[in-house]
């Protein structure tokens, strides 16, 4: 697939390795792909939530709007 990911029906398909960062003793963390954070109209210090669901994959949602305007209250 490339960096740049694709739209299809209205959908961003991106395959990409990242690198864990450790962050201080006991938490790792990993960037999200520029496109998919563009494309989901995000920005430094908003807020998206992470599941981890029954097949232990990782799900990473960008936040409805209103959901944003709360956690930053």
């Amino acid at each position: 697939m490339g960096k740049l990911g694709r739209v299809y029906e209205d959908v961003m398909l991106i395959e990409s390795e990242r690198t864990l960062l450790k962050v201080g003793e006991d938490s790792f963390a990993v960037t999200l792909p520029k496109a998919w954070i563009v494309y989901k109209g995000l920005k430094h210090g908003d807020v998206v939530k992470v599941i981890v669901n029954e097949n232990d994959d990782v799900v990473i949602r960008a936040k409805p709007s209103e959901e944003m305007v709360e956690a930053k209250s």
